[in-house]
Parts: C-alpha cells; structure tokens; sequence
C-alpha cells in the first residue's frame, strides 16, 4: 500500500476581500478545518479574512509531525504575500503560532488573537495523572469538533449514528495526533514567553477541559503585552458555537490595538 503523502499548506478566501478591511489570517487546531472558521468571519464583516489550510487537517496522516508545527505555519504565512495585520489561531494551532512569537518571527503582526491554546504553566510537573487527564480531554475535542463541523446536520442525524462516526474518529486519529497535541501541551511550560512583542489576546473559557482561567492568566501575565478574555460559557470551540459574542470581544481587542489595513508600518510594500 502506498503511503499518502504529506500535504503542504494552502491559502482558502473565507469570502471577497472588504475594501480597506485588514487582513486577517484565521489558523485552526488540530483535526479542525480551514471552513470552521466561516461562521466568525461572516459576523466581521469589516474584516478581509484568509484562512490557512494546514497539514494538521481533518484525516491526516500525521506525517507532518516529523517537521515542526511552527515551521509548517511559517510556509503558510510565506503563501500569503504579505504579513497579515492580525493573526487569529486557535488550540493546536495557536501554539504553532505562539512558538513563531516567541522566536520573533517577523512574519507574524503585531497584533495576534490566540483562542483555547494549550498551556501548561511552569509548576505543573507532568505526571501519569496529566497525562491520562489530557489524554482524555482530547478525546472529548474530537467528539465536540465533529459535532462542532456537523452543524445544523446534526439534528437530523440518528444518535447512535453520530457516536459511532465519533468512535471511528478517535480511533482514526489514535495515538499520533494525542501524541502531536500532549507534546505541543508539555513543550510550552518552557516558552520564553517574556520574549513576545506583540499585542496579544488570549481567549479561554470557563468550560474548556484544556486550559483553565488560572492557567490562562499565567500565560497573559507572562507577556508583555497580552490580556485576557475568559468568556464563562465557553468550550474548546466558542469560536464556532459562539461566532456573535466571540466576534464582539475580538473587535473589541482590534479597537483598542488599533490594527492598520494595508501594510503594516516596517514591512515593505
């Protein structure tokens, strides 16, 4: 049997640019799609907004993993021509995103928009108890995407129907993506997070099993230019259950850091 290659990253237009609108790059999670990303942008309706389509797509086959996760969205900037005003990322990808901070990546902006990362602050030793506890965590994000990506559809849909196509899922994934997601998670307990420049908003909810309010102030508070947003309601994936209040809170933190259309200033034309 041959093995699937490795696909690289594309660029997807969620809708026609808006005219003097910023650009704005959307990156997803782990087993998430470039399309999760529709019902946001079509509530910022200001917003020129892309969306990177990354090898760490829906049914993968995890070969990109002998390549940094970082490195990967690097090349996805590249496609884009221009550095993006604002960067919004969520849970896998967002640590992709927040590792290119770190290392003063000058294709990231100055303004990024980080949703549900996965953090692990510093006293957090990592220990069997972590790791069965994310193991199981993830599994849960694997049930809650796909009926996250069902939308409307799944009301029609038999529940035994669903949970079978959730079981298939999970065993699809299997070890490789938890494995590609808990070694993301420990690796961030040691990001030089003080090393960040860039206006940062970090959006958390008060029912995602992944990165907690406390744990995410630690990392707010770690860089120099970060706030936090806890919505109290919020999963794992408010971005797409919550597009409206979501999209209120993002404006917001673009109002106040003031992002600029077209180029920004230092990058050539």
């Amino acid at each position: 049997m041959t093995t699937p290659a490795v696909t690289i990253p594309a660029v997807r237009q969620l809708r026609p640019p808006t005219p003097d609108g910023p650009l704005v790059a959307f990156v997803h999670g782990l087993e998430d799609s470039w399309e999760s990303w529709l019902p946001l942008s079509n509530v910022l309706p200001e917003w020129s907004p892309v969306a990177l389509d990354l090898p760490w797509r829906p049914g993968n086959d995890y070969l990109w993993r002998r390549r940094p996760s970082p490195a990967w969205l690097a090349d996805g900037f590249d496609l884009l021509g221009r550095r993006p005003d604002l960067v919004v990322a969520h849970s896998f990808g967002a640590n992709a995103l927040l590792e290119l901070l770190c290392a003063g990546d000058r294709r990231v902006p100055e303004t990024v928009i980080l949703i549900c990362p996965l953090y692990r602050p510093p006293d957090v030793a990592v220990t069997w108890r972590v790791f069965e506890r994310a193991r199981r965590s993830f599994e849960q994000h694997i049930h809650d995407s796909l009926r996250s990506r069902l939308g409307p559809r799944l009301r029609n849909m038999d529940a035994e129907v669903v949970e079978r196509m959730i079981a298939k899922a999970v065993d699809r994934v299997g070890p490789s993506g938890f494995l590609a997601v808990f070694d993301q998670f420990c690796a961030s307990a040691s990001l030089r997070l003080d090393q960040v420049t860039a206006r940062v908003l970090v959006l958390a909810g008060g029912s995602d099993p992944t990165l907690s309010p406390a744990a995410a102030r630690i990392l707010a508070d770690g860089m120099p230019n970060a706030v936090l947003s806890v919505g109290d309601s919020y999963d794992h994936f408010c971005y797409a259950r919550q597009p409206e209040d979501v999209a209120s809170r993002l404006r917001a933190f673009v109002d106040v850091a003031s992002v600029v259309s077209g180029h920004p200033e230092g990058v050539a034309t």
